[in-house]
């Protein structure tokens, strides 16, 4: 496309100094036309890449690829810079191939395992699917949770028991990592921001000031629509809660409750006739800061989300504590005991988990609970996503070798993923 705009107009000025030469030359000055015409011709080479940049503004600076380049192509992969001078990372090579390809490329794969469209793949995307789903997420089996009140660590031992509260989790998946600056993009590249369907109705209006320091959709901290250079493997932040539902139903999953992301990071263990046994951080009892990313580690913003793989949680989900704090579903103060609750102007929503900033070590575990707004789009706060058993299908192993002859319709015959089966 920029190609062809550069070619009109060359192909405008080269008119023009013909023009001039023509014009000159009839009145019968033929060296002074040929004078004008090599100045004219000057003129367009100076003022050619100046004109091309206004046509790139006014066309809104999008970064396109030349043709024989960028992504499923032969060429280099390199990228025009839009008008700001930033460049858009290419799409991975297979998000250029079928739907599922894409999907699978965009981190998207949830919804390639939803019963619904599951009845169409065939076993060997199905396969893929479930392979894709595996090494990004991680089970969570079901089973009982303790939760403790934020203010537990204050109250004596014996009222402290009594806020405590024992509820069930069924089982699902938890990403394994915080989403990154990189996914992030894709939602935003795909028209996220756009597309009303992702969003709560009740907030369409503050949808459109949802942009970054250069008024283009994204998260706060990004310029022209691209993250900082360097942090594509970052946790995104910059986002509300609002943001993080709407990419969440993008890629076909959702927000985790609190019991269930507190359950991911204490892991508890049943033993007959007593409470869990529960751990207070993901790799045992004792705060170590060299397994998180907290105020006194050493880092001083975010780390990327594969880094300290030694604070991960049993089921390797890793930074639940540190980096940056997580949105959950979950209203804030809804586990308070009553006359404890605090009261706010506007509902909050819960966050856990703890950020690259948290000094004091009493909010950096498992159970600690803070609150913000959700519409607070804040420089240490990302989520990961959460999908339940039950609302996909389950590959069986081996199932992409076997019957490749099979009947169509005894292809498709996949079982629902539950929790019962997991713990068999």
């Amino acid at each position: 496309m920029r190609r062809s705009h550069k070619t009109l107009l060359m192909c405008g000025w080269a008119l023009a100094a013909g023009g001039v030469w023509l014009a000159l030359v009839w009145q019968g000055y033929t060296t002074l036309g040929g004078a004008a015409a090599v100045c004219a011709l000057c003129v367009m080479g100076l003022a050619g890449g100046p004109a091309l940049r206004v046509m790139d503004r006014w066309r809104g600076g999008a970064a396109e690829p030349l043709a024989g380049e960028g992504p499923g192509s032969s060429g280099s992969g390199a990228w025009v810079r839009g008008s700001a001078g930033r460049t858009a990372p290419p799409r991975p090579a297979s998000a250029e191939g079928s739907l599922v390809d894409r999907l699978i490329a965009q981190g998207r794969v949830a919804l390639l395992l939803r019963p619904q469209i599951a009845a169409s793949l065939t076993e060997e995307e199905l396969w893929r699917a479930q392979q894709a789903l595996d090494e990004a997420m991680a089970v969570v089996p079901q089973g009982p949770v303790l939760l403790r009140p934020r203010c537990a660590d204050q109250l004596d031992e014996e009222t402290a028991a009594k806020a405590q509260r024992l509820l069930g989790v069924e089982g699902y998946f938890l990403d394994r990592y915080c989403v990154t600056n990189r996914q992030y993009w894709e939602f935003v590249a795909d028209g996220g921001y756009e597309q009303m369907s992702l969003w709560d109705e009740a907030i369409w209006p503050a949808v459109l000031g949802f942009v970054d320091r250069t008024g283009h959709p994204g998260p706060r901290f990004w310029s022209h629509g691209m993250y900082p250079p360097g942090k594509e493997d970052h946790p995104v932040v910059g986002i509300s809660w609002y943001e993080a539902c709407a990419y969440a139903r993008w890629v076909g999953k959702r927000l985790p409750t609190d019991p269930e992301w507190v359950k991911a990071g204490v892991w508890p263990v049943l033993a007959e006739g007593s409470w869990p046994v529960q751990r207070r951080f993901p790799w045992g009892d004792a705060l170590d800061r060299r397994r998180a990313n907290l105020w006194g580690s050493g880092f001083h913003g975010t780390i990327p989300v594969q880094a300290l793989p030694e604070g991960a949680s049993v089921s390797g989900i890793h930074q639940l504590i540190g980096n940056v704090w997580e949105w959950t579903s979950t209203p804030f103060g809804v586990w308070e005991p009553p006359g404890r609750r605090i009261e706010t102007d506007l509902p909050l929503k819960s966050i856990r988990g703890g950020a690259f900033d948290t000094y004091f070590d009493g909010q950096a575990h498992c159970q600690f609970q803070s609150g913000e707004s959700p519409l607070a789009r804040k420089h240490n706060i990302g989520f990961r996503c959460a999908l339940g058993f039950c609302d996909i299908v389950h590959v069986p192993p081996g199932a992409a070798e076997d019957g490749a002859e099979e009947d169509a319709s005894a292809r498709h015959q996949v079982a629902p993923y539950t929790a019962r089966e997991e713990a068999d």
